[in-house]
């Protein structure tokens, strides 16, 4: 990564913000008291895109009077700052160009003071190149912006020698990507966007392919209100900071994203924060992976072949003994809709897992060697309305801190089988419909009630458990399970 001397204190960590609750859900009652506390609970949230965008960023504004016009199909330049020659369009000066026509074979080079803030305008060009087709060299920050109703290709070869970078749009510095056109990007050769720095992204839309990341950052990789269809033979969408811990963060907020991943789907070093919008991860090998992941809000949808949503320190060379949690790892879902299909753990975090609000539905993995509940620190569900099925071999609960009791069985389920739960009195809790077969149901809700008795109704087969802070498996198949 490219040394600077500039402030992160915009970039140092993600507020997370520990919250409880109050909310009202489909499945439950209206109630925002806990049943098993005198305590009301509410949900804040402080979370503000000015932390992450700056007003250049979201806006996407440009004075075309005053802008240098390139077109690429005769090779036309009206203005200063820009020449073209060899096939290689050079812009030396901060200021704003507008690029349109096709460019075969041509790459266009940012080199300017590292002071200077250029915008490039996009305007239904396409220009394609053997190495990096658009490389930022050298600048303070590059906007790349997207002109209203247009569409914009920008692809690199194969056979990229990776001298300009290794994708099709490469930059060294900050890179933000707005306005409301359309891009779509190829990487042939490896990434398709990557900034070694900020890679920031407003209102746009992108259609990204790539043969590595999608999308890549190594410092924080911040999309708002975007568009977006990822695939990717790697990771979809990948932060990385191997120098500094704080740095390799990813910000999600009220954007439409779809992600097929060879890898995973949503990947940061350091703190993944979603706040928003819809999420469809169609396939990866982890679904979202971070130290820290943090879910505000939202609807999220995951398909994975391993882990759904997993929490875990990837940086660090120090393996914690079996049972034994990492430092500062945690998964923590404040809102929103979260469903996941897991290959291997539903939701699992090397520390500590927290449910403060929302729905979480996990079908989870068949296979005993995996939990769809898995943690090493301690498991936390304080509200919102929670099903998750899956094998009994290595079944968890949820542990005593908790503020909202649940229940927990070893019962035998197949894909498509009804979920009823019903209280003493008959009267509907919770319903799901299983996507595939599962041996173990965890189930929390506003509406169960500590020590109460429930009935769990398996396409009209009962099994009656008793509610509990502390979730332990009941039933008649194979008990309480050890984890390890």
């Amino acid at each position: 990564m490219v040394k600077k001397t500039k402030n992160f204190k915009n970039k140092i960590g993600l507020i997370f913000l520990t919250a409880t609750l109050s909310l009202s859900l489909a499945a439950c009652s209206t109630s925002t008291t806990n049943n098993n506390s005198t305590e009301t609970q509410t949900t804040s949230n402080n979370i503000n895109n000015k932390d992450y965008f700056s007003t250049k960023d979201l806006t996407g504004i440009y004075d075309e009077n005053n802008a240098t016009k390139i077109n690429l199909t005769n090779s036309a330049i009206s203005g200063n700052g820009a020449t073209l020659e060899s096939n290689i369009l050079k812009i030396t000066s901060e200021g704003t160009y507008i690029l349109s026509g096709q460019g075969d074979n041509v790459q266009v080079v940012i080199e300017t003071d590292d002071t200077a803030k250029v915008q490039i305008v996009l305007d239904n060009v396409s220009i394609s190149n053997n190495d990096s087709a658009i490389y930022v060299k050298q600048a303070d920050k590059v906007f790349l912006t997207l002109k209203e109703g247009t569409v914009n290709t920008i692809k690199d070869s194969s056979n990229n020698s990776t001298e300009s970078g290794s994708a099709a749009i490469y930059s060294k510095s900050d890179l933000t990507i707005n306005g409301k056109g359309e891009l779509n990007v190829e990487g042939n050769y490896s990434n398709a966007i990557k900034s070694n720095d900020d890679l920031k992204i407003a209102y746009a839309t992108l259609n990204v392919t790539a043969q590595k990341h999608a999308l890549s950052a190594n410092d924080a990789l911040n999309i708002t209100n975007a568009t977006l269809k990822l695939n990717s033979t790697e990771d979809a969408i990948h932060s990385d900071n191997s120098e500094n811990a704080d740095l390799g963060n990813v910000y999600l907020k009220d954007n439409n994203i779809t992600i097929n991943a060879g890898d995973d789907g949503i990947h940061a070093t350091n703190k993944v924060l979603i706040d928003g919008g819809q999420i469809n991860i169609e396939k990866s090998n982890e679904g979202i992976e971070g130290k820290v992941v943090t879910i505000e809000s939202g609807e999220i949808n995951i398909t994975s072949k391993d882990d759904g949503i997993n929490a875990a320190d990837g940086t660090t060379t120090t393996q914690s003994r079996p049972g034994m949690a990492s430092s500062g790892v945690e998964l923590i879902i404040n809102g929103g809709k979260i469903t996941v299909n897991a290959g291997g753990d539903g939701l699992d975090s090397n520390g500590n897992i927290t449910i403060n609000d929302g729905e979480v539905y996990v079908n989870g993995p068949t296979d005993k060697g995996n939990a769809a509940l898995d943690y090493d620190g301690n498991a936390t569900i304080n509200g919102g309305t929670t099903v998750i099925l899956g094998s009994s071999g290595m079944a968890q609960g949820f542990g005593n801190s908790s503020k909202q009791a649940s229940i927990m069985a070893n019962v035998q389920g197949y894909a498509d089988a009804k979920i009823v739960v019903k209280d003493y009195t008959g009267k509907e809790i919770v319903s799901y419909t299983a996507t595939k077969n599962f041996s173990n149901i965890l189930v929390s809700s506003p509406n169960i009630k500590y020590g109460e008795k429930y009935t769990i109704s398996i396409d009209g087969k009962e099994t009656t458990v008793t509610a509990s802070l502390i979730t332990k498996a009941q039933g008649s198949m194979m008990g309480n399970t050890p984890r390890r």
